[in-house]
């Protein structure tokens, strides 16, 4: 029982939702509910404060403490139309085994994984004999903003999962750690004026590239000491400044600049104090310079997300259940950020496994295969039955 053409029309609508990050995913959230409703399975809604985002909880099965989260993210990464082979990225296409919409892989595969098999978990609710859960969360990819509050909502629906499992693009193996995410932007005000006498004036992208080359010289100390034997890769805190604007012509002195940047600490570093070392820098080899000129002259650091790591636990029980049911593939750790680190912050089993490839998230042409789909599909009839024989709170 795989349930693929079901699992594939779900796909199809959810796909159909633009929920880009940071966007209002009203419209996925009420098909979810409906669709959940029509079942019997209640749903609980959790506001963002701008009442547009919501995170979702469900459960089935015997009321009380313990049980097992399925989490998924609702939103996805922006769709361009550069490189899509249609201008319409979010209309889910078959091409052969591939299923090709934004957000197919990342990670609206496993939601329909899931939902599809709403029907079946419902089915045996009376044989579960700890609850299963479902948890949806909105912005995991503008800095698990849905995440960080659903400790606070769980808490307020008393409900206590003992594990979580996050269906990201893994290749149907285990991932549980990764590194911090401190998401920057770094703003510098100095002063316009005519480039043919530059005098007197705060050139704010010279402070930028100044800025920017120390950054890029705190990021060649951190590699030059990586941790030995880490199982993290690159095993050293990362910095990377992704994107700069400012001036306005070649002959204007430009009083304004802005780059994003992130740092990206090793369990053992703490981001807040790098932020600070640079920030100290600023504060004593740029400021004074700039004031010296213009009084009003200035640079600001907003800290736009800062994710806690999730911590390596390779012998964690969530783990170990993914080894009992499906691979006793050695636990690795992501290069990317996932809502795990704050599930994780929460007290909560923590693993990230799910279908589909990294490799196939963020570019045109996202995709999942339906083979991925129906390895998803028996993971879960196998959790099922588990969840009705061998479980324990």
């Amino acid at each position: 029982m795989t349930n693929l053409p079901e699992t594939q029309k779900i796909l199809a609508d959810l796909v159909g939702f633009p929920t880009v990050s940071l966007k209002p995913n009203g419209e996925i959230i009420d098909y979810i509910r409906a669709y959940l409703g029509n079942l019997g399975i209640e749903t609980y809604i959790d506001p963002h404060t701008d009442e547009e985002r919501f995170n979702l909880f469900a459960s089935i099965g015997p009321e009380g403490e313990g049980g097992i989260m399925l989490a998924s993210h609702l939103d996805v990464v922006p769709a361009n139309a550069e490189g899509w082979q249609t201008a319409a990225p979010f209309e889910l296409r078959q091409d052969g085994p591939r299923l090709i919409g934004r957000g197919a892989v990342d990670m609206k595969g496993f939601l329909a994984c899931i939902l599809a098999m709403a029907p079946h978990f419902k089915k045996m609710e009376g044989e579960l004999k700890i609850p299963l859960h479902f948890g949806l969360t909105f912005d995991e990819e503008e800095g698990c903003f849905g995440a960080e509050q659903f400790g606070a909502f769980l808490e307020r629906l008393g409900i206590h999962p003992k594990m979580v499992i996050i269906g990201e693009p893994t290749g149907m193996k285990p991932y549980v750690g990764h590194k911090a995410i401190m998401e920057l932007n770094t703003e510098i005000r100095g002063s316009s004026g005519h480039a043919g006498d530059p005098r007197d004036k705060v050139n704010a992208l010279y402070v930028a590239s100044r800025i920017i080359a120390r950054i890029e010289q705190i990021a060649g100390n951190h590699a030059a000491s990586p941790a030995v034997g880490s199982a993290f890769e690159p095993p050293y805190t990362t910095f990377n400044v992704g994107q700069m604007s400012g001036g306005e012509g070649r002959n204007i002195v430009p009083d304004h600049c802005q780059f994003l940047w992130e740092i990206r600490p090793m369990p053992n570093e703490n981001g807040p104090a790098i932020l600070r070392g640079v920030q100290d820098w600023i504060d004593l080899n740029i400021l004074p310079d700039m004031q010296a000129i213009d009084p009003n002259a200035m640079v600001e650091t907003t800290v736009l997300a800062d994710n806690p790591g999730m911590e390596f636990q390779p012998e964690s029980p969530a783990v170990k259940l993914i080894e009992r049911l499906w691979t006793n593939a050695a636990p690795d750790v992501l290069k990317f950020g996932t809502d795990g680190c704050y599930f994780q912050k929460f007290g909560l089993d923590t693993v990230v496994f799910g279908p589909g490839k990294m490799s196939q998230m963020h570019q045109p042409e996202e995709h999942i295969l339906t083979s991925e789909i129906e390895e998803c599909l028996n993971f879960l009839k196998r959790l099922g039955d588990h969840m009705t024989t061998e479980a324990k709170r």
